[in-house]
């Protein structure tokens, strides 16, 4: 029998405003009360020859048909934030990262939301993503002298191109 992936409870640990975990669950799709958050990691992946890989985001989710200059997600119940970064990018590109740089944490208070962003380098086939089924629908590689005017487009996530832009502007200060 198939698991089906919307009768699993997702538990994530509660932290505060420190990376502090507070010692309870949160549940995915359950409110989560004023100064307590839950754990997302991002994770921007620049290949070898300096492209950027963009996710394009299934039509059944949020922002169907856009894409993504990250991959990520909510850290499971116990996980780190670089397990979590690590699961995920396997998970919605088949890509096993085994160095990831941590360069950012953002706080979206509004969505009770620790963004932890990683970097990762790689050196690999272009064509090797593995999409997966409900989450990702195409990828693509976008040059990093077009990165700029992609995370402005309409064929990005709007709002995730400012955490992601940051990141970016972060790498020419520190590896240029």
């Amino acid at each position: 029998m198939e698991d089906d992936k919307e009768n699993i409870i997702e538990k994530w640990d509660a932290y505060d405003k420190d990376l502090n975990k507070l010692g309870y669950d949160l549940i995915r799709g359950e409110d989560i009360e004023d100064n307590v958050f839950h754990l997302v990691s991002e994770v921007v992946i620049i290949n070898s020859d300096g492209n950027y890989l963009a996710m394009r985001r299934d039509f059944n989710k949020v922002y169907p048909g856009l894409y993504e200059v990250s991959v990520g997600g909510s850290a499971l119940r116990g996980e780190s934030p670089i397990q979590a970064a690590k699961r995920e990018t396997f998970e919605e590109t088949g890509i096993k990262v085994s160095h990831l740089k941590q360069v950012g944490i953002y706080i979206a208070e509004q969505y009770n939301t620790i963004y932890v962003m990683f970097l990762a380098y790689v050196d690999i086939n272009k064509d090797s993503i593995v999409l997966q089924k409900g989450e990702t629908i195409d990828y693509r590689w976008v040059p990093s002298s077009e990165i700029k005017n992609f995370l402005n487009s309409e064929m990005h996530v709007p709002g995730k191109n400012e955490r992601v832009k940051k990141m970016i502007n972060m790498l020419k200060i520190n590896y240029h």
